[in-house]
């Protein structure tokens, strides 16, 4: 009798094991875009762009009934309906396809920036009247298009209302100065849109996250530089000089995501961690992600001591990506590790599971072929996925060293 209980009890904890594994398994991806399957992986498909193609994709936003890509080193912005994977749509070639000019002039060439001109645009947002914003990285500007079915930009922000400047922090009489509220410096590379009508830009180059409300193009706060709009040193220690990490400075933020309460996660890709802003009013940053609860430790891969370690649940190498479900739950890309994090909404900073690494937590390699070793594009690997967007019960992967966006059904739990 007490080997039969004895046997029960292990047969008991085996099932539990078997549920625990397969409930945290990770999900594969169900559809591509931008290759013709999801064993290929060369940019444009080894040709010239068109509505099928995508060469070093990046951000994505989810709309009412399809995607927007931005599609950086072909200068545009796809617009996908959700039941396809050719696009319907494009912004920054004057509603060409197949041409990939930087600043097209619409008749051949490159020209001076426009109010219908891209140049390697990063990311993209979309607001609650179905407004879209583009981070227009090489324009140094993130441009604003109503929802009207026009590919015009109506608003401009970072060249004092001009669409044919592009200066690095202009300083209003078309040069370049310091940072300001209504500057935006080398690289801007994360935008998110409020559900009150107002924006996050990340400034990436200029270490901080600004925010404008309403239709304003000029800054009404500043996150990582202590109240201060003329700083743009990284790890700002308060006082406009580089110091140590805190959880009031950044260092090359990027991505970022807001959950239902309007809290902000900021990808702050060169202190490794994500770092989460109540909706306080406050630049001060509550919890962080990849650093085991240390806002003053940055190393890649954090080994729980503060030092470099290997892959792990609690550790990231420079997540630029973030994006939240309606549950509240988190999904990071962790891109130098090559994978897609996912953290219930329970307040625990370590994953739950990993996408790209066939549910192994402590392997990093690109397009991992299931036996931890770099291979070719499949269903199931990353190779640096860069942005991440969650809509309708589906995950979008930017898998940019692959380009294509990867299509996957969030598992229930």
């Amino acid at each position: 009798m007490v080997r039969k209980l004895q046997f029960i009890a292990i047969f008991a904890l085996v099932l539990q094991l078997v549920f625990t594994v397969f409930a945290q398994e990770p999900p594969t991806a169900s559809a591509v875009i931008g290759q013709a399957d999801l064993t290929s992986g060369a940019p444009n498909r080894g040709a010239g762009p068109t509505a099928d193609t995508l060469n070093f994709p990046l951000g994505i936003a989810v709309a009412a009934d399809g995607i927007y890509v931005a599609d950086r080193n072909n200068h545009r912005v796809l617009y996908y309906f959700s039941d396809g994977t050719t696009a319907g749509g494009i912004y920054g070639q004057h509603g060409s396809f197949t041409s990939y000019i930087a600043n097209f002039d619409g008749i051949g060439g490159s020209s001076t920036p426009s109010a219908d001109s891209l140049i390697m645009p990063t990311t993209v947002a979309v607001d609650t009247a179905g407004g879209l914003y583009v981070t227009d990285r090489d324009n140094h500007r993130t441009l604003y298009y109503a929802n009207d079915g026009n590919t015009s930009a109506d608003r401009v922000y970072g060249q004092f209302g001009n669409f044919a400047t592009n200066p690095v922090n202009n300083d209003t009489v078309g040069g370049s100065g310091v940072a300001s509220a209504d500057n935006i410096g080398v690289f801007s590379l994360g935008v998110v849109a409020d559900p009150d009508g107002g924006v996050y830009i990340a400034d990436s180059s200029n270490n901080r996250i600004l925010h404008f409300s309403g239709d304003s193009t000029t800054a009404d706060r500043v996150y990582g530089h202590a109240g201060s709009f003329t700083s743009g040193v990284v790890n700002d220690n308060g006082t406009g000089s580089t110091g140590t990490p805190n959880a009031d400075s950044l260092n090359f933020p990027r991505g970022m995501a807001l959950d239902a309460s309007g809290g902000l996660f900021v990808a702050d890709r060169e202190n490794h961690r994500v770092l989460y802003f109540a909706n306080d009013g406050n630049t001060t940053a509550d919890r962080v992600y990849g650093q085991f609860g240390s806002f003053t430790s940055n190393v890649a891969n954090n080994n729980g001591s503060g030092a470099v370690g290997t892959t792990s649940a609690d550790s990231l190498f420079s997540p630029r990506g973030v994006a939240v479900d309606e549950t509240g739950a988190l999904y990071v890309t962790d891109s130098l590790n090559h994978r897609v994090l996912y953290f219930a909404n329970d307040g625990n900073t370590t994953a739950d599971w990993a996408f790209g690494q066939f549910g192994s937590m402590t392997t990093g390699v690109a397009n991992n072929d299931g036996a931890g070793v770099s291979g070719t594009p499949s269903a199931s690997s990353i190779n640096t996925a860069q942005y991440v967007a969650y809509g309708g019960g589906q995950l979008y992967i930017s898998d940019t060293g692959n380009n294509r966006i990867l299509v996957v059904a969030r598992p229930i739990g």
